[in-house]
C-alpha cells in the first residue's frame, strides 16, 4: 500500500497545525495537500521529505498518485 501524506504525518505524530508550523504553511494548506486539492511546491516537498525522513521521490509519488 502506498503511503499517503496523512499517513506519513500521523506516523510522525504531528497534527496538521504542528506540521504546518514546521514547514511554514497553514493548517488549511496541509489539509488541502492531504485531500489532493492542492500540491506542495518543490521546496515544500523537500521539507516534507526531511521531516518524514524519506526520499523526496516518496513524497512526489504520494502526491501524484493520490486518488482524488
Amino acid at each position: 500500500m502506498e503511503p499517503t501524506l496523512k499517513l506519513l504525518r500521523v506516523n510522525k505524530g504531528f497534527n496538521q497545525d504542528e506540521l504546518g508550523e514546521k514547514i511554514g504553511v497553514s493548517q488549511t494548506t496541509i489539509s488541502a495537500w492531504e485531500q489532493g486539492k492542492a500540491k506542495p511546491s518543490a521546496k515544500n516537498i523537500y521539507k516534507l521529505a526531511k521531516i518524514y525522513a524519506v526520499e523526496p521521490t516518496v513524497i512526489f509519488n504520494t502526491i501524484f498518485k493520490q486518488k482524488t
